[in-house]
């Protein structure tokens, strides 16, 4: 099936640098004749009190990211600097989106953050705190209903128009190296998506799914996980397929942003197969 994305308006959330998944998806997306919207964190108006230190992470890490999206994606690209765990830059977000008449048509869900994984190491769940298990949870799943509800209460969000969410195979069970806490977020970033495929689809005819993709180390988030390199190999030689690509993952997302796609609910696996073994 041929298809493009021209005349539609995406969401990409999660890029950070040259490495980001996100950054493939959105070339893919591009290519296929989208326009993007990326968001990045950042300093905001919203955000108080803060240390020396974590201003000048905040004023690093957008920096990174525009920078990236300018050099990859275009000087044209819209950018917004976006902390989705304060509800008033994400409302602040559709404001923009709404004063400028911007409609969309496709959301990539690809925020995730855990702070038990700290310089290649993930704390044993029976050490995790309150306060570590919430902070994941809040970035890395309840964004995505926090983010959605505010495109659609303003009506941002297009008829039939499609969310996709990154997940991985650390949802569903136990892997081979440490994923515990990030896991259990993504369980329930997993259960949302139905959730909200139920109550979108009946309402709007929107579309959400999430795509569980193959251990990954090129990516910054990939590269600070315990024990991925040896998964990665490990999917290499076991998965029937072999690992799967980046640009593998970039082409069923952008396959479920087409026009006209009647898919969702899914949990989705780009992994070459490896999710079949046992």
């Amino acid at each position: 099936m041929n298809f493009n994305l021209v005349g539609r308006t995406v969401i990409i959330t999660g890029i950070t640098d040259s490495s980001s998944l996100a950054l493939v998806i959105a070339k893919e997306c591009k290519q296929l004749g989208a326009k993007l919207i990326c968001t990045g964190l950042g300093k905001t108006e919203f955000h108080e009190n803060l240390s020396h230190a974590g201003l000048s992470f905040l004023e690093r890490t957008y920096s990174d990211f525009t920078n990236t999206v300018k050099t990859e994606l275009g000087e044209d690209t819209i950018v917004y600097p976006l902390d989705v765990t304060i509800q008033a830059n994400i409302d602040s977000f559709a404001e923009f989106l709404k004063l400028n008449q911007i409609k969309i048509h496709s959301v990539l869900h690809s925020i995730a953050m855990d702070k038990t994984i700290r310089q290649g190491k993930v704390k044993p769940i029976m050490t995790i705190s309150r306060e570590e298990f919430m902070d994941a949870m809040n970035v890395s799943a309840f964004s995505l209903l926090a983010l959605t509800q505010s495109l659609y209460q303003r009506e941002i969000l297009a008829e039939a128009s499609s969310i996709v969410a990154l997940s991985y195979l650390g949802a569903e069970r136990v892997v081979s190296h440490p994923y515990k806490n990030i896991g259990i977020a993504k369980s329930a970033l997993e259960r949302l998506v139905k959730e909200m495929a139920m109550e979108l689809g009946k309402e709007k005819q929107i579309q959400v799914n999430a795509i569980r993709f193959s251990p990954y180390r090129a990516s910054k988030a990939g590269s600070a996980i315990e024990g991925l390199e040896e998964a990665e190999l490990n999917c290499q030689l076991l998965a029937p397929l072999g690992n799967a690509s980046a640009k593998d993952l970039a082409e069923e997302v952008a396959y479920l942003f087409r026009p006209g796609n009647r898919i969702t609910g899914e949990i989705r696996h780009v992994d070459g197969g490896y999710h079949i073994r046992g």
